[in-house]
């Protein structure tokens, strides 16, 4: 018996019935996030779908994803491909479709979320956005998951949750940061508290009242280098990088990996739609 039972057999279906059409999640990153999340989730969200939602349908009793209905896409569709999916147990799963910039500001959420993960349209500052319509709602204990932070406004976001007091970094799987929700006080979505945030009480001047002297701001996330571990560029150590607190699980660059040459335009066009193709949602 594996720790991953649920992408086991996903993996199996995907390989003998469909082949790799859906991108949006490494099926690796979802195996490891299977192994880490609790067998029995009451309630959870994300935004986006695809192969996260065939995990979390078998993991949580009630799932919401907030997503495009792009069914006309037919065989490129991420709502076709979990609904397709047999594994998909689709009595759990509710969907709000439309643009989530439009949705879940709208949206009356019914009960609080033990998961949340934030992976929808990935511009600035739309995962914010995501993130102050759900983050009231994430219980005490509750995990919120974190895609694709090599993206740099995505790493600086994960930068600042990493030193809130509401959260705890628990690690990586690769790009995918890991969060959970401490006791410590709701923010006050409706108000300011700027100069009671960390991140800010750090990074302010040393001659103001609201500075927090505990020693030099570390960037906790951007300096990983994680999008120059994803293109598997070698980098050199970062002092203490190997004993960094909450970072149990990330991923190393891949064995005999060499150095990226910097792109041309038509290089970052290029991957840009290569990225495109396979984060679809």
């Amino acid at each position: 018996m594996t720790d991953s039972p649920i992408m086991d057999a996903y993996e199996n279906w995907e390989t003998q019935a469909r082949g790799h059409r859906a991108g949006a999640f490494p099926t690796e990153v979802l195996r490891s996030l299977e192994a880490l999340l609790p067998r029995c989730i009451k309630t959870s969200a994300e935004t986006g779908c695809g192969k996260s939602t065939i995990l979390f349908s078998n993991l949580s009793a009630d799932h919401t994803i907030f997503c495009l209905d792009d069914r006309r896409y037919k065989d490129d569709s991420s709502v076709q491909f979990y609904t397709d999916c047999p594994l998909t147990r689709l009595d759990r799963v509710r969907a709000v479709f439309g643009p989530t910039q439009h949705t879940l500001p709208r949206y009356e959420h019914p009960h609080s979320y033990d998961v949340v993960l934030i992976d929808g349209p990935h511009g600035w500052p739309f995962p914010e956005m995501e993130y102050y319509s759900f983050y009231p709602h994430i219980a005490p204990g509750g995990l919120l998951i974190l895609d694709d932070c090599h993206i740099p406004t995505i790493g600086r976001m994960a930068d600042v949750l990493a030193e809130d007091e509401m959260w705890h970094l628990e690690g990586f799987v690769s790009c995918t940061g890991i969060f959970r929700r401490t006791d410590a006080p709701l923010f006050d979505p409706t108000g300011d508290g700027w100069w009671e945030q960390r991140y800010n009480r750090r990074r302010i001047s040393m001659q103001s009242e609201f500075h927090l002297d505990e020693g030099k701001p570390v960037e906790t996330v951007s300096r990983l280098r994680l999008s120059a571990r994803l293109h598997g560029e070698l980098l050199p150590p970062i002092d203490g990088e190997e004993n960094f607190p909450g970072i149990p699980s990330m991923v190393p660059p891949p064995p005999g990996a060499v150095p990226v040459p910097p792109l041309g335009t038509a290089g970052v066009l290029d991957v840009l739609r290569r990225w495109r193709r396979e984060h679809r949602n």
